[in-house]
């Protein structure tokens, strides 16, 4: 083998390495922190806004109860709110675990058969067409599609599913690009808790990396034993667990490109839940738009 092709075949194990580790982190990131499901319900237990903004907004375009697909669905935050209201909601979730939750959460209630589970991929929905009347993705549920393809897809396989006029809402985060460049090894919002249903003490931290070519963040987050009393943390060599999480940043721009790609009608693009101009300030992203008539 000449030298050329040497280097040739070198480089070519070299990206399909990269390929196949980046593979392996993507599918760590996508399900680490959707495990433990009563830690990740005790994490964002205090998040409501975003709850009120989903009802607020099924209840005024579809007031005697509308048929929703949520992409998403996680452990119930916002699937039961819905049903509550008299909604009928199919849970869409690739996490059987986040499922499992969220059947536990509904049992029992007298609107627990308003919900249908579905464990499926929120690119190929399990719906007939023309089938609902409203879809929402909420709490960065996109941000798990790592190219705009996958973006675009999801976003025809809601325009499928949706009747004519059907309303779409979803929330992700604006991509924060002073944070998003933080010193990758330092590490953050050191937090002292207690494991909700174990009762095990512990000390959460996190840092993360921001692939610019694939803007993908990847977010670590450590569980780590607290030190002895009276003495400062220091993140130990090998944390006690690691937890992984990848979020591909979403900018303003995309979204209404492939919204519109899509088919879709924009109808808002705000800034937080509380319908608020999109500024370089905003964390998040909500939005809304329509299938044509």
């Amino acid at each position: 083998m000449s030298a050329k092709n040497e280097n040739e075949s070198k480089n070519k194990r070299t990206k399909l390495e990269r390929r196949a580790a980046l593979e392996r982190l993507l599918r760590r990131g996508t399900t680490d922190h959707y495990i433990d499901t009563a830690l990740y319900d005790f994490e964002y237990a205090e998040r409501t806004e975003d709850v009120r903004w989903y009802r607020k907004l099924a209840r005024e375009h579809f007031d005697g109860g509308a048929h929703i697909v949520e992409l998403g669905a996680g452990t119930g935050r916002i699937t039961c709110p819905l049903a509550k209201d008299g909604h009928t909601i199919e849970a869409v979730d690739l996490m059987p675990k986040m499922l499992e939750r969220l059947y536990d959460r509904a049992e029992g209630q007298d609107w627990a058969e308003r919900i249908t589970l579905h464990e499926a991929d929120m690119r190929a929905l399990p719906l007939e067409d023309a089938s609902v009347d409203m879809a929402i993705s909420p709490f960065n549920a996109l941000m798990h599609l790592y190219t705009w393809g996958d973006l675009l897809a999801c976003f025809r396989e809601v325009y499928r599913v949706l009747v004519p006029s059907g309303v779409f809402a979803f929330d992700v985060q604006l991509p924060d690009v002073e944070w998003l460049t933080w010193d990758p090894n330092e590490r953050h919002a050191v937090t002292p808790f207690e494991h909700p249903e174990t009762g095990e003490s512990l000390i959460y931290s996190t840092n993360h990396h921001y692939d610019h070519a694939t803007q993908i963040c990847h977010i670590n987050l450590y569980y780590d034993e607290p030190p002895p009393k009276g003495r400062k943390f220091r993140p130990p060599p090998k944390p006690k667990r690691l937890v992984r999480l990848a979020h591909r940043q979403i900018y303003p721009e995309e979204i209404r490109a492939l919204t519109g790609i899509a088919g879709f009608e924009l109808e808002r693009h705000e800034g937080d839940f509380r319908g608020r101009a999109l500024t370089g300030a905003s964390e998040s992203q909500t939005v809304v738009c329509r299938k044509p008539a």
